[in-house]
């Protein structure tokens, strides 16, 4: 726990786990990340004094935000404090049908992103899915799009397929043909996510030339590059959102 840290905050995702430490003026002193089955960074991370404020935004369940909460709660943290789907925040309105089934993760970097920019603007989050959401004009969220993230279609090809065979993380991501198999499926289904982010991206601009594009999430950088127009990566959007939408 760094010197001075006030705040604590979590991005609990399918696959990683990241967290930010805070201070008084909010602002960031630390930051980082684990795979979730690393375990609990609670366990290493005993809570000071003042006892830091926790704040949790998390796609993993309720058994596995229990389990968090019971492990913050050993290591001497306050309660914390989850942020939920909302059907608005602020001037952003939820374009889903049923808000509070609008996944957490996606609903606070929307806000984040709302709250950056005033104007038209869409967030791709790369992570074990990729999402593309995007807000109209008006401040509402019209919906958006979920596909395979770029490990989860790698792995499919391992499982799901006899005559394709490769060794996990052999080779560089690539934008060439490949000429070798693992070549062939990292350049293939990067350019897969590239170009459904791209397309997107593409039609709202017709609509909303000035939009922004924020990008986030473990393969954001991937992704980001090369799109035209006002494109941020934003490594630690959610927990920017998380801040707003838990205050």
């Amino acid at each position: 726990m760094p010197a001075g840290a006030r705040v604590l905050e979590l991005d609990v995702g399918n696959t990683r786990l990241k967290w930010r430490w805070l201070g008084d003026d909010e602002g960031r002193l630390a930051a980082g990340a684990l795979q979730r089955t690393e375990g609990m960074p609670t366990w290493t991370l005993r809570a000071g004094s003042p006892v830091p404020a926790v704040r949790v935004v998390s796609v993993a369940g309720a058994d596995y935000d229990a389990e968090l909460a019971a492990a913050l709660g050993d290591a001497g943290f306050s309660p914390p404090r989850f942020a939920r789907a909302a059907a608005c925040k602020g001037s952003l309105r939820s374009g889903y049908l049923e808000p509070e089934r609008l996944g957490a993760d996606r609903w606070v970097a929307l806000v984040a992103a709302a709250a950056t920019v005033p104007g038209p603007c869409a967030v791709v989050d790369a992570g074990s899915a990729i999402t593309f959401d995007q807000i109209c004009p008006a401040g509402r969220h019209e919906g958006g799009w979920i596909v395979p993230g770029l490990g989860l279609m790698r792995r499919s090809l391992l499982r799901d397929t006899a005559g394709v065979r490769f060794e996990r993380g052999d080779s560089e991501e690539q934008q060439a043909p490949g000429v070798t198999t693992a070549q062939a499926v990292a350049a293939g289904t990067l350019h897969m996510a590239r170009d459904f982010v791209r397309n997107r991206w593409a039609a709202l601009r017709v609509r909303a030339p000035v939009a922004t594009l924020f990008v986030t999430g473990g393969d954001g950088a991937l992704l980001a590059g090369g799109l035209p127009g006002d494109v941020r990566h934003v490594p630690e959007l959610v927990l920017d959102g998380l801040r707003i939408c838990v205050d």
